[in-house]
């Protein structure tokens, strides 16, 4: 009967130690290494069109996500999970470990990068307002949210929030909502005078409603004398470096392909979009002076 044990103890032993060992390994695993074996990776965005959004199959799509898509390919990860949130949980989500990348056309800023880790931007966007047609309070730059005394709704989180309030654009004529679909209804509600985005993602609006256009001429927003310009990249934690790194070497020789420009002109992007500068430069910025 003790002869009969061993054998059964021996088996458990191996297993255990099995077990530990994959746990272990599993543990040391980066997100990287760990998305190359198994085949898969999560990716989160927020819906905003045309950087990431669901078409009418269902299916995410937008300048962020089809990018996205070829660069992991390219890597030989070839299944994504998507996951989408409010914009103001993009970067709380990707650190509490709920997706592995965001890909949502983030702007690289000082802010976020002490959050997070960007890649390469993947193009460079002016700044617009959306405005009811005919442009009836006459709102052609940040300034005349205040000389008119009106309503300026951005997406809580966004970029074009803290502008707004870097140029002096009190809590009073600021609207924050979630996402871009709310704040196009307070425009047409009447709630807001003009909504603040990307000159592509406002086009996008206006194409696809009588009721509202971009206000034109529109000056842009200045900071220290340079008309703000936004670059866009995918996100990933500041310990993610290998991923990082694998996606800007990827990225290096795809953006301002000709694959490239074919995949991103659907959404509005054209060869005047591609970046001019590096993330490193964009955030040199942010580095206190010696």
């Amino acid at each position: 009967m003790r002869r009969l044990l061993w054998p059964s103890i021996l088996i458990i032993g191996i297993s255990i130690a099995i077990a530990v060992y994959l746990t272990l390994a599993s543990q040391s695993e980066d997100t990287l290494a760990q998305a190359q074996r198994l085949g898969v990776i999560r990716v989160g965005y927020a819906p905003e069109s045309p950087f990431a959004f669901r078409d009418n199959a269902g299916n995410v799509t937008g300048e962020s996500p089809e990018i996205i898509r070829h660069v992991l390919g390219q890597l030989g990860i070839h299944q994504i999970e998507w996951v989408q949130t409010e914009w103001a949980s993009l970067i709380p989500n990707l650190n509490a470990g709920r997706f592995d990348i965001i890909a949502s056309g983030m702007f690289i800023t000082c802010e976020r990068a002490q959050q997070i880790a960007f890649t390469q931007p993947t193009y460079q966007l002016n700044e617009a307002l959306l405005v009811p047609r005919g442009n009836p309070r006459q709102l052609h730059s940040y300034d005349d949210i205040l000389k008119r005394d009106a309503v300026l709704v951005v997406i809580q989180g966004a970029q074009e929030q803290n502008l707004a309030i870097e140029v002096g654009i009190t809590d009073r004529h600021l609207l924050a909502v979630p996402d871009a679909q709310t704040g196009l209804a307070a425009v047409l509600s009447g709630r807001a005078d003009a909504l603040a985005l990307t000159s592509v993602s406002l086009k996008a609006f206006a194409s696809g409603n009588p009721q509202v256009e971009l206000a034109a001429p529109f000056t842009p927003p200045m900071l220290q004398g340079v008309p703000v310009r936004g670059y866009g990249a995918f996100g990933v934690r500041t310990g993610d470096t290998p991923l990082r790194n694998a996606l800007d070497a990827q990225l290096a020789s795809f953006i301002g392909s000709q694959q490239h420009l074919t995949m991103v002109a659907p959404f509005g992007f054209t060869h005047e979009d591609l970046p001019a500068s590096s993330s490193a430069h964009l955030l040199d910025q942010c580095a206190p002076s010696p």
